[in-house]
């Protein structure tokens, strides 16, 4: 399915060719691209040829481009601002609708092609806004609260114990799936409550665990599957999928993991 726009495609099409025309300057193998960056070998060649329909959402694909600019020691920040996630659509009958980008060849093997650099003005990196806002608003762990019976019975230690109810295991009958996230790579993480999205951005290896509790279901996508494991109501943690693996799993109270 392509979930690209056509301003989308041609610009992914303009990076794949660079990217791959790096590679090979480089002498360097699709197949090593792949082993570094953890993106399977299907989705790279995709991304080189400018299928759009063998390809993710336009955010795997940010991810796609920016590791695969890095292991080629390129300059990352300028390949992903020629690809928007978001993009205006120029008129149909507009002149510069569509500029021609057969005219634009690199000056040398050594600079980056200036048909890298046509274009689209005003691009937002919608990943990262989407991350930093996730941090603000994330639910905090609640604190449970003291036993006020065994204070009691600390002051006053003559008095006779007085019994009372357990306090509550971290298991809530009221939100049975209960799901923690733990990172050992990279990976664009997003996950829905009960139909609802609580958190989408992106995750790396030094954010802490983090948890979440769902009434009757609850769902996690990543784009990088094998960094993402997840342990379901204290269970033993184990990776979502393979590495570079894009995977939707849902997790529901009858459910074994």
């Amino acid at each position: 399915m392509n979930h690209l726009t056509t301003a989308q495609e041609e610009q992914l099409k303009n990076i794949g060719t660079y990217l791959q025309h790096c590679r090979e300057e480089q002498e360097k193998s699709i197949e090593e691209i792949a082993l570094k960056t953890f993106i399977s070998l299907r989705s790279l060649k995709a991304l080189e040829a400018g299928r759009c329909e063998d390809l993710p959402e336009p955010v795997f694909v940010q991810g796609f481009i920016r590791r695969y600019a890095e292991t080629l020691n390129l300059d990352s920040t300028r390949l992903l601002q020629s690809f928007a996630t978001e993009v205006v659509s120029q008129p149909s009958d507009s002149p510069d609708a569509k500029p021609n980008m057969a005219q634009e060849t690199p000056v040398s093997r050594s600079r980056q092609p200036f048909l890298l650099y046509i274009g689209i003005g005003g691009i937002v990196a919608i990943g990262g806004l989407v991350y930093l806002l996730t941090q603000v608003f994330k639910p905090q762990p609640s604190i449970p609260a003291q036993d006020s019976g065994t204070i009691e019975q600390q002051l006053n230690p003559n008095q006779p114990a007085v019994t009372s109810t357990p306090a509550p295991t971290l298991s809530d009958p009221n939100f049975p799936v209960q799901v923690t996230v733990e990172l050992k790579g990279e990976s664009w993480v997003r996950v829905s409550v009960d139909g609802k999205t609580e958190f989408e951005g992106i995750l790396t290896e030094d954010d802490s665990q983090k948890s979440w509790d769902a009434k009757n279901e609850l769902t996690i996508r990543t784009g990088n599957a094998g960094a993402v494991w997840v342990s379901l109501n204290q269970t033993t943690a184990k990776p979502l999928g393979e590495m570079g693996e894009v995977k939707d799993v849902t997790f529901t109270p009858t459910q074994d993991w």
